[in-house]
């Protein structure tokens, strides 16, 4: 049997619509990719226990927000609780980038200046078709406050893990 979690921590996915969310989390949570867009409609949750290097485990609860502006009347109520974020962007979409900044402003005025926040530029195997800079995308993480930029792929899975792991590693750390 294994042990109990050491920490527990709510996290939410959120960005513009299709620029991977679900697709990081189904990659992240059960390792597999679905090349078909399903819309998110309100919020799916999804949960993961991740063991840290030094021996911590750390139970995710990661909450999947749609992105859709018609959703937008509803989402304030599953910001409640939630300690960080991973505030996703489609590197091949210039404007998702700002839309990063949009997101992150709510999850602020929704759950306060004390949070975790990662900028995570997903798609990244789209090598051709990249649309944003590494200066915009290292601008805008300064800008919003953000304890990490990475870049992902969840079609090959290059990076989901270590998304997840530094977010919940940056947690432990903020509640020791």
């Amino acid at each position: 049997m294994s042990r109990q979690p050491d920490y527990n921590f709510k996290i939410l996915l959120l960005g513009d619509a299709a620029v991977g969310k679900t697709s990081l989390v189904q990659r992240f949570v059960h390792d597999r990719f679905d090349k078909s867009y399903l819309m998110t409609i309100g919020m799916e949750p999804s949960e993961k226990h991740v063991d840290l290097k030094n021996g911590t485990k750390v139970a995710l609860s990661i909450w999947d927000l749609a992105g859709q502006e018609r959703f937008r009347f509803i989402r304030h109520t599953f910001y409640k609780g939630a300690r960080a974020a991973l505030l996703v962007f489609d590197l091949t979409r210039s404007a998702t980038l700002k839309g990063a900044q949009k997101w992150n402003k709510e999850f602020t005025e929704n759950c306060g200046s004390d949070v975790v926040r990662i900028l995570v530029g997903n798609k990244e195997d789209l090598k051709k078709e990249i649309a944003v800079s590494s200066k915009e995308c290292e601008e805008t993480n300064i800008r919003i406050k953000s304890e990490y930029l990475i870049r992902t792929s969840a079609l090959t899975g290059n990076h989901v893990d270590e998304a997840f792991t530094r977010i919940a590693e940056l947690l432990v750390k903020k509640s020791s």
